[in-house]
């Protein structure tokens, strides 16, 4: 059972805990349309049953093991042309929560977060959005905590890197923490550059060659800027000029 917190300014101060549901973010979206939302509510389960990914794919994660929940915030002092900024700041928050237990953490442009170079956890933002304003922001979260077994060789977990297993409920209220700081300093103009230097230089592949797939080819390249939109700006050894692509049209090569 998951509980509300008393150490945080916005984020967590009203938890609702669901033992199973279908997607924490489709639940949240039914509490804003409903109207019946505290900004910083978050919507909790043990077991998603159809939880979504990035791109369409879809996130799975054993019941009762880790940690999937969205969280809903009304970020309307952000200009929709800045609204890239709400997932630097997730992913922030989820990289620093995950480095108190492993060394190697990087976030995967635009917000996957990968400990020792495999996926421990993914980011589904939607937002809302009404006029020239952000009414609504909902932030879905997967993390992997206490899962040993993943069906891809990509995937890991805190107890997987560290061999300790985790308390959820402890391990919760402290991620809250560092998303709720995170986003206090998001509400913060003058912290906005500060984010978003410092996402790249957490970025994996920020000034370091990987390999991409790119026009059916596999070429090497670095990365040398995320724009306020969110394209990510790829140097590749094969182009003259840096370029700019949205989700999906470059693929990263793994390892």
């Amino acid at each position: 059972m998951y509980n509300s917190t008393q150490d945080t300014l916005i984020i967590g101060k009203k938890v609702i805990y669901l033992p199973t549901c279908h997607s924490t973010n489709d639940i949240a979206a039914e509490i804003v349309h409903a109207g019946l939302f505290a900004e910083g509510t978050v919507v909790i389960t043990d077991n998603q049953i159809q939880g979504r990914g990035q791109r369409g794919t879809i996130w799975t994660a054993n019941a009762g093991e880790n940690l999937t929940f969205s969280v809903i915030l009304t970020p309307d002092f952000i200009p929709i042309s800045e609204q890239f900024l709400i997932s630097q700041m997730t992913a922030l928050a989820l990289r620093a929560y995950a480095h108190e237990y492993v060394k190697d953490v990087k976030i995967k442009w635009p917000n996957d977060i990968h400990a020792n170079g495999k996926k421990i956890s993914g980011v589904l933002i939607e937002n809302a959005i009404q006029g020239a304003k952000i009414t609504t922001s909902i932030i879905g979260i997967g993390l992997n905590i206490n899962q040993l077994v993943f069906g891809g060789g990509y995937a890991t977990s805190l107890a997987k890197e560290t061999d300790v297993k985790y308390l959820l409920t402890e391990e919760f209220h402290r991620l809250l923490k560092y998303l709720d700081s995170f986003y206090n300093k998001l509400r913060s103009l003058s912290q906005w550059q500060s984010i978003r230097m410092d996402y790249l230089k957490h970025l994996y592949g920020y000034q370091d060659e990987v390999r991409f797939l790119y026009q059916d080819e596999i070429v090497t390249g670095y990365v040398t800027n995320v724009t306020p939109q969110g394209k990510i700006c790829i140097k590749l050894s094969t182009e003259a000029h840096v370029l700019e692509f949205a989700l999906k049209e470059i693929q990263w090569v793994k390892g």
